[in-house]
């Protein structure tokens, strides 16, 4: 499998063409949606504070591996504050973020409300290609290591909410950039477009279903889209399926501990060829919830991710 995985990187990396740099991929992204939006921070009623693991396609060596640390926070005079720490690996490439996004939240009726937030981000990427094993020792296309240094992105993003419903768009990195060493290019980030939406609907007095959809497109790949169907059982206990378009089905659950702590998993199965590969993707989470001191004019979702 190594070898496998190898003669995949050496044909993208030789390549003469550019691959685009794709976002990371969070099944839930639904606990989190300042991940995809900066105009997310603040709207909920509590402050949060989470770490995500994510291991994708395991058994496989080299395949994708996601960390990430957040923190969302409200803030005086109806304003949000979120900040994020991400590291994603797939083979001897690994990146590191730094992001911090503000938003303003302004009431528009009684019964709607509309967010606006932007984002700020810093990025190291490095390609380890030293580390390789090669089917040609010496290969002078895999002599030194590649690092991009600290480069500055920026986003931005709405979101429209009530107490039922709730949609929102982004584009969490405007600038595009070709990552290589000016001989060659290994990658390239381009602008992703986020638009999503979703809805609350209380079934009686113990479950709330909240079904939602997110789709994502960006320049050289095809729209892709999330549907994820959550069961809320007295805002203690989440279950739900979800499905990525042409790429994965899964399953979700999520357990609230008790009023400060809340534990959240996920499972993947591949629909493409990788399942010939692996069979399977794990997804875990922890968040601390606390309540916010500047309480909002603005009323937020009982049950807003």
């Amino acid at each position: 499998m190594k070898k496998i995985i190898a003669g995949l990187l050496l044909t993208l990396l030789i390549s003469s063409q550019t691959f685009a740099q794709q976002d990371p991929i969070y099944g839930q992204y639904i606990f989190n949606n300042s991940i995809i939006n900066p105009a997310q921070a603040g709207v909920q009623s509590q402050n949060q504070f989470g770490i995500l693991h994510r291991n994708q396609w395991l058994g496989i060596n080299g395949a994708p591996t996601t960390n990430s640390m957040f923190l969302n926070m409200r803030l005086p005079k109806n304003l949000g504050m979120a900040l994020g720490v991400y590291n994603d690996k797939i083979g001897p490439i690994s990146e590191v973020s730094f992001q911090g996004d503000i938003a303003s939240h302004v009431k528009l009726t009684e019964n709607w409300s509309l967010s606006g937030g932007v984002r700020t981000m810093v990025t190291n990427m490095q390609a380890n290609l030293t580390s390789l094993q090669l089917y040609q020792s010496q290969d002078p296309n895999f002599s030194t290591n590649l690092n991009t240094g600290l480069f500055v992105n920026m986003g931005a993003g709405v979101l429209l909410y009530s107490n039922k419903y709730f949609i929102g768009g982004s584009i969490p990195k405007i600038i595009s950039k070709e990552i290589g060493d000016g001989n060659k290019i290994i990658s390239e980030y381009q602008r992703h477009v986020f638009i999503y939406g979703g809805a609350n609907f209380k079934l009686n007095e113990d479950f709330i279903f909240t079904p939602s959809i997110l789709f994502k497109t960006t320049t050289d790949a095809p729209l892709q889209f999330d549907m994820n169907f959550v069961f809320d059982y007295k805002n203690t206990f989440d279950v739900g399926p979800m499905l990525r378009s042409k790429d994965a089905i899964g399953f979700l659950v999520g357990y609230k501990i008790n009023p400060n702590f809340y534990l959240g998993y996920m499972y993947e199965y591949p629909l493409s060829d990788i399942q010939l590969a692996s069979r399977q993707t794990h997804e875990i989470s922890l968040r601390v919830l606390w309540e916010a001191k500047n309480k909002s004019r603005i009323y937020s979702p009982r049950y807003f991710f």
